[in-house]
């Protein structure tokens, strides 16, 4: 059963009438009820109405968007045709060497290529395999491709020499947060006076999940001093991140983390004068900037898995290629238009 209140303003409705003895009757209706599907309903002999919902055709192609940023990567990404799905494995790849709210600016530059599925107007019903991703911004620019490795269960991002996109640590563990506060000297906000601020402080909404930053084990889980909810991970070589003012904590003491795992959720516990993640990270016990952390990436291709990689770079490129003909009449265009899509 298709809920009326979920069509908006603009969306198109086709009305249908008999006319008989100058006097009009409604004989049906049709809209498009989501991308790829559209709901009817027609009178029936003895006046009642029943209605259907019709799945459409739709068709396959290999996409690619290759546009400026405008106002924002997020909404610049899906008015060009992307989905949240692709635009989170964009924000997923980047967030080891990129902060999202400080280094993308309108006028940087994002590609995507993925699979894409649109019915007869255009619009997405569904995406499928992503194949690139690449981002130009005042730190430069950064591509990867898409590779499953042999003996790996799912596919992993690589640069064009095969270095993995993932690193030992995420520098950002809260996605779509604000800077609020940097790692050095500060007015404290409650105590009034200039103390050494060890971590940084992203701004989000509580309950915005906060993250591991990388693989490891919790050392300690729970409420300490005036850190609030608090979750400390002691990583390989040195490393231990702290994770405070968390409203809910997700883990407990002793078990082993996975990078990218939920660990909590943001709050404004301890003393903190709103909701944010105060983020630290430490090396043999001295507490670094978190913003300007250099560590090493992760798993580098070699061998056969190399060779391979760069079987499956050539063919990414020969997609790239032709799709950048295709548009080449237009400026910054995508291949197709998309409007939404799950």
């Amino acid at each position: 059963m298709y809920n009326p209140r979920r069509l908006g303003t603009g969306d198109a409705i086709s009305v249908f009438f008999s006319r008989a003895n100058g006097a009009a009757t409604l004989e049906g209706v049709a809209f498009r009820s989501e991308p790829g599907a559209s709901v009817t309903a027609s009178r029936t002999e003895n006046g009642a109405f029943i209605s259907r919902q019709v799945q459409m055709p739709v068709s396959f192609e290999i996409a690619r968007i290759s546009q400026p940023v405008e106002q924002g990567l997020y909404a610049t990404a899906l008015r060009h045709g992307a989905t949240d799905r692709e635009i989170s494995a964009l924000a997923d790849a980047f967030a080891y060497d990129v902060d999202f709210q400080r280094d993308v600016r309108p006028g940087d530059h994002f590609e995507l290529v993925f699979e894409r599925f649109y019915d007869d107007e255009g619009n997405t019903v569904r995406t499928g395999d992503m194949l690139f991703i690449a981002l130009e911004s005042r730190r430069g620019r950064r591509a990867f491709y898409s590779f499953l490795a042999p003996g790996d269960a799912q596919p992993t991002w690589y640069d064009e020499d095969g270095d993995s996109a993932r690193r030992f640590l995420m520098k950002t563990p809260v996605n779509g947060a604000r800077l609020s506060s940097g790692f050095g000297m500060r007015l404290h906000p409650v105590l009034g006076y200039s103390a050494m601020h060890r971590g940084v402080d992203f701004a989000a909404p509580v309950g915005s999940p906060i993250l591991a930053a990388g693989d490891g084990v919790v050392e300690r889980a729970g409420p300490f001093s005036t850190y609030g909810n608090y979750v400390k991970i002691r990583h390989a070589n040195g490393y231990e991140t702290a994770y405070a003012h968390m409203s809910r904590v997700a883990v407990a003491s002793g078990v082993r983390v996975r990078q990218g795992q939920i660990i909590g959720y943001v709050g404004e516990t301890g003393r903190a004068t709103g909701p944010h993640l105060h983020y630290e990270v430490m090396k043999n016990g001295d507490q670094i900037n978190p913003m300007a952390l250099q560590v090493p990436n992760g798993r580098n291709l070699t061998g056969r898995s190399l060779e391979l990689f760069q079987i499956e770079r050539a063919r990414i490129d020969t997609i790239r290629l032709a799709r950048d003909r295709e548009a080449a009449p237009h400026t910054q265009t995508v291949s197709a238009p998309a409007v939404t899509g799950q």
